[in-house]
Order: C-alpha cells, then sequence, then structure tokens
C-alpha cells in the first residue's frame, strides 16, 4: 500500500515537471479567442482557441507548447482549454502573423 501511495505521489510531482510554462502575453488576438505565450524559455507560442477556457494576459499555463496541432493547455488555477498550436517562434510578430493570417 505505501508503495502504492509513494508511487502516486511522485507521478503527480512529476507530469508538471514534463509540462512547458509559459505566461499569457497577448489575449483574443484577432478577435477569435487566440492567445500568445511566452514559454519560460524565450519563445512565443500561437495558440488558437479550440474549446474550454479562455486565456488571458497574465495567465499562467502549462502544457505541450513548444509543438504543433492540438494539445490540451491549463491554467495555473486548473482550468483547461483545448488549443491549436500554430507554430512556436522567436518573435512575437512572426506569432501574430501566424494567428493572424
Amino acid at each position: 500500500m505505501l508503495k502504492l501511495m509513494l508511487g502516486v505521489l511522485l507521478l503527480g510531482v512529476s507530469l508538471p515537471a514534463l509540462a512547458d510554462k509559459g505566461v499569457v502575453v497577448k489575449e483574443d488576438v484577432c478577435g477569435s479567442g487566440n492567445a500568445i505565450i511566452e514559454t519560460s524559455d524565450g519563445w512565443y507560442v500561437a495558440a488558437e482557441h479550440f474549446s474550454g477556457v479562455y486565456l488571458y494576459e497574465g495567465d499562467v499555463v502549462y502544457g505541450k507548447l513548444k509543438t504543433y496541432g492540438s494539445e490540451e493547455l491549463t491554467r495555473a488555477d486548473g482550468q483547461s482549454g483545448r488549443f491549436y498550436i500554430e507554430n512556436w517562434v522567436s518573435d512575437i510578430g512572426e506569432a501574430f502573423e501566424e494567428l493572424c493570417n
């Protein structure tokens, strides 16, 4: 029983460590609920909103940010939504272009 509880605890601790962390720097990009997220290592992620929670400037988010395709992103308060990751780029202007073209 102790091993099971320890395993569950370690799994819960390790999952956030596997996720990327970012802060929303622009919300509702091009009026669509889309967001630009700056990752903790300096990339700008163009995230197109599909469903669930909207992201607002200053929100801390976790998930697979540096990937392509549909991903679930979770805010620090535990609420999540589905976003399509268009791209991750080094310039915020490029992230705007990804979402607005």
